[in-house]
């Protein structure tokens, strides 16, 4: 008989060797230690984050992580946790044991969580009340957009170097000043060993230097694909990236931005070759506390992208709220008038996080008359190194 419980700290290396083994089998040779260093070389305690398929003579036929995360937004802390290491052995596949152990961390996560995310295949995951969401823009700049907005010696102030060299020297240091920079972004995930999540699917962190301080840094993949960007003074962020390029005689960089980066966006377009709106890879939500993620989700929307003012009263999922703006401030309340728009989960979420909802058929088109058109999709977005 298959037994399900929360993995035990002399179960570790067999999370791990489990989950080489599926995603290699899966995609490609995987090396989770590697790929995901902030909980796969911090030891066996982090069993505890995996629940577990274990068969009558002791081995895993399948195994689903949530890390434990803290989102801040809006000047809320909200409690968030990213699904990850959905791994089901090739010979135990079809026996139900992913419904299972899904299913128990949702469960177990119901009055102790606001919300969770994860990257993986729709259909999939609607099953267990998941709807895609996030947003971000990707510019292209090309060495033509340098040459020609930078003439010699203009970026010749920016130098770059590994943001934590290999010798370990400043490590400290450093990583307290990526860490200051991360939490003065609108949103941002807490990061506890800010060196490991800079590693996160092989990224490479490097330091900006201007005339010989510190200023910032760049996290990157794949080499050209600039997927995080912080710096000290915003004027900064567009030289740097170009300094970057010409520095490294690149041919191209892909740099990513969250929606809500208004200003960066702004910068960028003036430079860049191009850009493109879309969907940040495969993310998906289910929302636990709608009344909580949309207070402070909305809150950071008014405050970096502008939203108008208005109430809304809604039941959603059987929560009643009362979501007001007024001059830019929001206010949620867990009561609702009588009247108020119902909605189930399928429903809510695709009100809440999808860009197109008010072109779709899940929302009845009458529930739109009674919400500002700026307040949804509320802009969730998940770094690089915030991912599992």
């Amino acid at each position: 008989m298959t037994e399900y419980r929360l993995a035990k700290p002399e179960e570790w290396e067999d999370c791990i060797e489990l989950a080489n083994y599926v995603f290699s089998t899966a995609h490609r040779p995987h090396d989770f230690e590697q790929l995901i260093p902030r909980v796969y070389q911090a030891g066996p305690e982090m069993a505890r984050i995996h629940r577990v398929a274990v068969a009558e003579n002791g081995r895993l036929r399948a195994e689903i992580a949530v890390l434990p995360q803290r989102m801040a937004a809006g000047g809320k802390l909200l409690r968030a946790g990213y699904v990850g290491s959905v791994s089901v052995h090739p010979k135990a596949r079809g026996e139900g044991h992913m419904k299972r152990l899904l299913g128990d961390w949702i469960t177990d996560l119901e009055g102790t969580c606001d919300l969770l995310a994860l990257d993986g295949q729709r259909q999939r995951y609607a099953y267990f009340g998941f709807t895609p969401g996030s947003e971000k823009y990707t510019f292209y700049l090309d060495v033509a957009n340098v040459r020609h907005t930078w003439k010699n010696g203009e970026l010749s102030a920016y130098t770059f170097a590994p943001l934590f060299p290999e010798n370990g020297e400043a490590d400290e240091e450093a990583a307290a000043f990526a860490k200051k920079l991360n939490e003065e972004k609108p949103l941002y995930v807490v990061r506890e060993d800010v060196k490991a999540c800079l590693k996160t699917f092989g990224e490479q962190a490097i330091a900006i230097w201007k005339n010989g301080e510190r200023i910032g840094y760049l996290a990157l993949c794949g080499g050209n694909q600039v997927v995080e960007a912080e710096v000290l003074e915003e004027q900064d962020f567009v030289p740097a990236i170009a300094a970057y390029l010409k520095e490294n005689a690149l041919d191209s960089l892909f740099i990513s931005i969250p929606v809500y980066e208004t200003g960066k966006a702004a910068a960028l377009s003036e430079v860049c070759e191009s850009f493109t709106k879309e969907r940040c890879g495969s993310a998906m939500y289910r929302i636990f506390q709608f009344a909580d993620v949309i207070e402070a989700m909305l809150t950071m929307k008014a405050e970096t992208m502008g939203i108008s003012d208005g109430t809304w009263f809604a039941v959603l999922e059987g929560q009643p709220l009362t979501v007001t703006v007024k001059d830019g401030t929001v206010t949620v309340t867990r009561e609702a008038h009588p009247g108020a728009d119902v909605l189930n989960r399928e429903q809510a979420q695709e009100l809440l996080l999808s860009p197109l909802a008010s072109k779709g058929s899940k929302v009845p088109s009458e529930i739109w008359k009674n919400i500002p058109s700026d307040w949804f999709p509320l802009p969730l977005y998940c770094a690089t190194a915030d991912e599992f």
